[in-house]
């Protein structure tokens, strides 16, 4: 077992270990996620909780954080499209701007959805976080030790995916008062418009909460501060995986 999970662990830490301020590529190849390593490590008993937590706990939590991140390497692609569509908008008034055949209102769509995915893989960590292999009043100071770095893996990934659908969920606000989607109803195919909750209209135009970019609908400008913001949350996050991987390291070496 020890083999297995060190493995998975290793190539955690290939992955992590890459240049985090550059912007975020595709999703990484399966060899190279912890997740890669699951169908082995399964076949093997752990001899102990900690092992059994580390194998059917911490290691599915660690391959959903970093589903989380390749996804939100998508968002940072296209996050900027929106912007700049949404900037195009403001300027000529015309449903019909493009930006690799996207209209405004689907590319809003497409980055909700990633939104949502990445807040699919948080409530995904939360639950194995709550599960009763890693209780939170255990006495044994690995099952400590793996729920406390867990923990913090958990926090970082919400922290960014909360910022993420907040920012979209402002974005529809200003979507909504621009009326986009209204020029032309036949223009998006599903007729579909942007969702608006008539109880949380935040002042988008004038304010953020801390640590989210504000935009000001001034595309070179705001695609500075996405980029900036973008990545100042990988850095974040990567940084808690890098020290939760040198911390399940030495225990998943130990569950052979």
């Amino acid at each position: 077992m020890k083999r297995a999970i060190a493995t998975s662990f290793i190539a955690a830490a290939i992955a992590i270990a890459l240049p985090h301020g550059a912007p975020a590529q595709t999703a990484p190849e399966p060899s190279a996620s912890p997740a890669a390593q699951l169908p082995e490590i399964g076949r093997v008993r752990a001899t102990s909780a900690a092992c059994a937590a580390m194998r059917d706990v911490v290691i599915p939590a660690f391959a959903a954080a970093r589903r989380a991140d390749a996804q939100f390497g998508t968002v940072r692609e296209d996050l900027p499209r929106y912007i700049q569509l949404k900037a195009d908008y403001k300027s000529q008034r015309t449903y019909t701007v493009k930006s690799g055949g996207m209209t405004l209102e689907a590319q809003w769509h497409k980055v909700s959805s990633e939104s949502a995915s990445l807040l699919h893989e948080t409530e995904a960590i939360r639950k194995l976080l709550d599960d009763p292999r890693l209780p939170a009043q255990s006495t044994d100071p690995a099952i400590r030790v793996e729920r406390e770095r867990l923990a913090a893996l958990y926090a970082a990934q919400q922290a960014r995916a909360s910022y993420l659908n907040e920012l979209m969920q402002r974005e529809s606000v200003s979507l909504a008062k621009s009326a986009v989607g209204t020029e032309d109803p036949l223009a998006f195919p599903q007729g579909q418009h942007v969702p608006i909750e008539p109880q949380a209209r935040p002042r988008t135009a004038s304010t953020a909460p801390p640590g989210m970019p504000l935009l000001n609908g001034f595309d070179a400008a705001d695609r500075a501060r996405i980029e900036e913001w973008s990545a100042a949350q990988v850095r974040a996050v990567h940084d808690t995986e890098e020290q939760a991987a040198k911390t399940f390291l030495p225990f998943a070496q130990a569950c052979r």
